[in-house]
């Protein structure tokens, strides 16, 4: 929320939840569970800006560019046997791995497909993680159309040498 800038927090709930929690203090119902730094005055105004550019058309307008890019060096990794889905929401994808792109067989999971991937990666100079055998791609806004071209081919180059495919 503050663009790490300064530490920040918040508890978010359903209203169902929220109401549960709802009384007089004599009741002893208050939520009491939060983070040490909600409602930080300092953070909450970091947090307030951040928002505020995020919001900026010029924000968007950069976020949709590095969208298109994501998308397009997505699209290269259909040419891997081993990658079975790529799904794209925003700057946020998942790429699943399986045995057999033909069939859309999964990687058993303590075989550590996705894991051993991400491993490969991360030598590579790419941190991410993976959710079973769906490698995820988040990267940040402030990313260069270069650093996300390295992040797939980072990806790309791992499922070949680690699943050999």
């Amino acid at each position: 929320m503050t663009g790490g800038y300064l530490p920040m927090a918040a508890t978010l709930t359903t209203q169902k939840i929220f109401d549960a929690f709802l009384g007089r203090y004599e009741d002893f119902k208050t939520f009491f569970h939060g983070h040490s730094y909600t409602a930080n005055q300092l953070g909450a105004a970091a947090a307030l800006a951040s928002l505020e550019i995020l919001h900026s058309k010029q924000s968007i307008r950069a976020r949709r560019a590095l969208e298109k890019v994501l998308h397009e060096e997505l699209q290269t990794l259909w040419a891997l046997p081993k990658v079975g889905d790529i799904r794209q929401a925003g700057l946020t994808a998942g790429v699943e791995l399986v045995r057999d792109w033909r069939t859309r067989e999964p990687f058993a999971l303590r075989e550590r497909a996705g894991i051993r991937v991400c491993e490969a990666m991360a030598k590579r100079g790419v941190l991410t993680r993976s959710i079973g055998n769906v490698i995820v791609l988040m990267p940040p806004y402030c990313s260069t159309r270069a650093q996300i071209r390295r992040m797939i081919a980072a990806l790309a180059d791992g499922v070949r040498t680690t699943l050999r495919g």
